[in-house]
């Protein structure tokens, strides 16, 4: 068992290196290979190398990985639709009637590049505080010359000042959170970062309107909207939120309830409003859209012009 644990290292270190992964890859995508190797256990190879994502419109987005990029791995086998479709279907969508947008919880960078890549006007700004995921999203934005995408290492949250960040272990942690729940959890580092308010952010960067913003900080959600009140009450901007089940609902509604916000859970089959937040069960598809009447009548008359619509699903909630 110790050596056939070894050997698997040893292999996941060797698929890592880029010129091997690179040819790896190459011999993985003729026909007769990928015939015979089932799918998902070629989409469990990490890629390693400068890799290329085709957007649905043809646009492209570089990203620089090192064969620890899960996201990006998912991207480059499965496509755009490889990595929380639904949400990425939805977001393009939007985005055609978006000049300003906030990418809270960044990670490396894949909301934030597809959304300053897809229009080179568009104003974005990512927000990542862990100190190591934020070196790979600063590559990334580098890579793709996006002059229009502006990073912040900052973690956002309901004040301005310092705060504790809790990371896990992984080399490209998805899971940290300035939540001390996380501290419990198993993170096992702890560091001292730069705490922001959207609202702060907003008026030093006297940005006059905010569009879309999506929040992704595992579990303190609630405290990034507090933190926006201003800009909810000013701006009404349509919001994608990670919901967590049994975690984060009613921290959310605590922050919604006394808003004109409407909230809808984005499902495999299209958007189901819902009257109480309600994260899933299978932990599949965590994301919310939340959006007021305004909005919602506004975007919805945009679409039309364009002959399109969104996916709206009955179901008794």
């Amino acid at each position: 068992m110790k050596i056939n644990l070894e050997v698997k290292t040893f292999l996941k270190k060797v698929i890592k290196i880029e010129i091997l992964n690179i040819g790896l890859r190459k011999l993985l995508k003729l026909n007769y290979i990928y015939s015979v190797i089932p799918k998902t256990v070629i989409e469990r190879i990490p890629v390693a190398g400068i890799i290329c994502i085709q957007l649905l419109n043809s646009k492209k987005v570089y990203f620089k990985v090192d064969g620890n990029d899960t996201i990006v791995s998912r991207l480059y086998w499965k496509g755009v639709d490889g990595f929380e479709k639904e949400t990425i279907s939805l977001f393009m969508k939007l985005l055609k009637f978006t000049d300003t947008v906030l990418d809270i919880g960044a990670n490396t960078g894949a909301y934030a590049l597809i959304a300053a890549t897809d229009n080179f006007q568009r104003k974005v700004y990512a927000f990542e505080p862990v100190p190591k995921v934020f070196k790979y999203l600063k590559r990334n934005v580098e890579l793709n010359k996006a002059d229009n995408l502006q990073i912040n290492s900052s973690a956002i949250t309901n004040y301005d000042g310092d705060i504790t960040l809790y990371i896990t272990s992984a080399a490209i942690p998805k899971t940290s959170s300035t939540a001390k729940e996380f501290k419990r959890a198993g993170a096992n580092e702890a560091t001292s970062v730069r705490a922001l308010t959207v609202d702060s952010f907003v008026t030093m960067n006297n940005i006059s309107k905010v569009d879309l913003i999506k929040i992704d900080t595992e579990t303190t959600e609630h405290l990034v909207l507090q933190g926006a009140n201003n800009v909810l009450q000013r701006d009404e901007p349509i919001i994608i939120c990670e919901v967590l089940k049994g975690k984060t609902e009613n921290l959310l509604h605590s922050v919604l309830d006394n808003t004109n916000y409407k909230y809808f859970w984005i499902s495999s089959e299209g958007l189901v409003e819902k009257k109480q937040i309600e994260g899933d069960l299978n932990y599949k598809n965590m994301n919310y859209l939340f959006i007021t009447q305004k909005r919602l009548d506004e975007l919805m008359k945009q679409l039309d012009a364009n002959g399109e619509h969104l996916n709206f699903i009955k179901i008794s909630s």
